[in-house]
This record gives C-alpha cells, structure tokens and sequence, in this order.
C-alpha cells in the first residue's frame, strides 16, 4: 500500500482547459459577419428593383400603342393630343413636380428642349405639340418628327 501512496503522491492534479474566449473571432465567424449585411442589402435591392416599376419601358411600350393607333386611324388631331398627354402625364410621374401640368405654348416646348436636351420642340417638327390639339381645323401633319422627339424625351427621363 505504501508503493500505491507513493504513486498516488507523483499524480497531478486535473487541470481544466482554458475557457473559451470571445476575442479573436474565428474566420467563419468573420465571413459571416460581412455576408449577413451584403445579404440583407443584395435582397433589399433586389425586391426594390423588382417592384419598382420601369418607368422608360412603361413609357415607350404606351408611346408605341398611341403610334399604332396612329397607324391604323392615321388621325393626326388625336394623336398629337394624346401625345401631348402622355408627355405631361410621364414628366409629372418622373418629375414629380405639378407645375408641368400648367406649362403651356412656347414655355411647355422650351421646357421640353430642356428636358431633351435638344431643340427639336421649339425649332423642329415637333412643335406642333404646343398649339395643334387646340385647333378647330383639323390638318393632317406628318408627326414622324414628333414620334422621334419623343422618343428621344422619353429616353432621357
């Protein structure tokens, strides 16, 4: 027994191993910290543009329905109207400002060569937009000009 003593006595004492500790991070701990927000910002982005409508497609898709109606009725009184309104109608949904509702004859043409960034409502063909709809003579135009400028203005929204 006393050889067992003498044993016992060289034996140490269990020691526990250190506790975990928070700092430094392991690298999956890391990945995960900068994939979380990426994450969350790439889904936000993604359902935002997703439900967002696109405004330049929507409006050219309606540009080409008013042209095609042109085609058929070949009733160029109306369709400068509806041009007229459909340029209105797209700038204040662009814009947002109301006042464009109100602009009317040469201040709605300079405005729109503002927009466009060209002078092709003031000095060009498609300056029939700003007085043809409130004619009572109906003339027959070639509105191949004003088809192009708006295209053009519709593209640079």
């Amino acid at each position: 027994m006393d050889q067992l003593q003498e044993a016992l006595k060289d034996l140490r004492d269990i020691h526990q191993p250190d506790p975990v500790s928070i700092w430094p991070l392991a690298p999956g701990w890391w990945i995960l910290i900068v994939l979380v927000p990426v994450l969350i910002f790439l889904i936000r982005y993604l359902m935002k543009r997703k439900s967002t409508p696109n405004y330049k497609k929507l409006a050219l898709e309606e540009l080409q329905n008013i042209i095609a109606d042109f085609e058929i009725q070949r009733n160029s009184h109306k369709t400068i109207g509806e041009i007229s309104l459909f340029i209105r109608k797209a700038l204040v949904a662009k814009k947002g400002n109301e006042q464009i509702a109100g602009l009317i004859g040469d201040d709605w043409l300079d405005y729109l060569d503002k927009i466009s960034g060209t002078e092709l409502f003031s000095k060009g063909g498609a300056s029939i937009i700003a007085t043809s709809p409130y004619r009572k003579q109906h003339e027959d135009h070639d509105l191949q000009d004003l088809f192009s400028a708006t295209k053009s203005l519709v593209k640079k929204l």
